[in-house]
């Protein structure tokens, strides 16, 4: 997961007809705000390749690269009532259905509830949005302050930093130990579950990216510890490894990890 600066959105497409959305919605009856939000999903989705855009061409969640096409304009908050609530009552965030800090792109395989193939386990994020155990869900916008998400969140930095992954076999895992954070540890464990993260394709993917990067860092320090180092290639390797990093790549992440783990991170940046 790689950070997404969201306030680009308004710099790149008109937003009156999706703020006018959500001046609508707001103005409805409770009874009609459902089939509000059912009869008007093109307003999100046409802003579905400005989205893809600023997440450059990448699943905002997992960092895969997916086609304008298949990208799903992903609610963060759902903007119906979400799953797994356990008897609880809720309507959605409705607020939040037409509201475009709420949008993310999002790969099929981290939105939609399916299967593992691998695991046998049901994953994917649908319309489960989960709290910090004893929190108040929020009955509106405001109301959103006092709430903890359990679900990382691609446009806080933050959130970003709470995953890492697993050098052997290319898996996400969470930054903190349950003994070092266990709150941090939860919310990553869990969007892992949730967004799909560790598909076994994906997982294949990024340890083959972080064997190159290794591999090529390696040769770096070798070559730049020599007693009469190649600047030229020296050069060449760094500009390889600037490659990894781009922000258009897949699973940059986990490419930029293994460079600072390596101690190149400022040689390259």
């Amino acid at each position: 997961m790689r950070y997404i600066d969201k306030r680009q959105l308004p710099r790149l497409i008109d937003l009156t007809d999706i703020n006018n959305a959500k001046a609508e919605i707001s103005a409805l009856p409770d009874d009609q705000r459902s089939n509000f939000i059912d009869s008007n999903g093109g307003r999100w989705s046409a802003l579905k390749t400005q989205l893809w855009t600023i997440g450059n061409m990448k699943c905002w969640y997992s960092e895969a690269v997916i086609q304008r096409q298949e990208g799903h304009v992903e609610h963060y908050r759902p903007k119906k009532k979400p799953h797994g609530l356990n008897g609880e009552q809720h309507p959605g965030y409705w607020w939040r259905a037409f509201d475009w800090m709420n949008f993310r792109i999002s790969h099929p395989t981290s939105n939609v509830r399916i299967t593992d193939y691998l695991t046998g386990e049901v994953v994917g994020k649908g319309a489960y949005f989960p709290l910090r155990e004893g929190c108040v869900r929020a009955q509106d916008e405001a109301s959103e302050r006092t709430e903890e998400p359990v679900l990382l969140d691609p446009t806080v930095r933050g959130d970003c930093r709470l995953l890492c992954f697993d050098s052997n076999d290319g898996k996400p895992i969470p930054t903190y130990t349950v003994d070092q954070d266990e709150w941090k540890n939860k919310r990553a464990a869990d969007s892992i579950a949730y967004y799909h993260l560790d598909e076994g394709t994906w997982n294949y993917l990024r340890k083959d990216l972080m064997d190159d990067v290794s591999r090529l860092c390696e040769t770096l320090i070798d070559e730049a510890g020599a007693a009469e180092p190649d600047q030229a290639r020296c050069d060449d390797l760094i500009d390889e490894l600037v490659g990894f990093m781009d922000e258009h790549q897949p699973f940059t992440a986990a490419c930029i990890q293994v460079i600072k783990e390596k101690g190149l991170l400022e040689v390259v940046t």
